[in-house]
């Protein structure tokens, strides 16, 4: 599947009402700025948005936060401890 793809996926994934009002131009975003902002930091920001769409009107939103928030000072404590290269390779495997 093309990065464009992926993209669309994730268009595809948001809130009908949300998709409705921004999805055409999200795409045509994607298509414009690919090149030059690069397509996996377009992707990335999709996938926040989608997560905040789901997650803001239930209100989970400021929960997720918090408990992101809440993990960040232990991740910055004993992230030397972390084998990072191995959760990374993890992480694209899965992907």
């Amino acid at each position: 599947m093309s990065m464009r793809g992926v993209y669309r996926c994730l268009v595809w994934l948001h809130p009908a009402a949300f998709r409705q009002r921004f999805g055409e131009e999200m795409l045509w975003i994607f298509d414009e700025a690919a090149d030059t902002c690069g397509a996996t930091s377009l992707i990335v920001d999709a996938g926040r948005s989608l997560i905040r769409q789901w997650l803001a009107p239930s209100g989970l939103c400021k929960g997720f936060a918090a408990v992101t928030i809440g993990i960040l000072p232990v991740v910055i404590a004993f992230g030397t401890f972390i084998p990072w290269e191995t959760v990374w390779r993890a992480l694209r495997s899965a992907f």
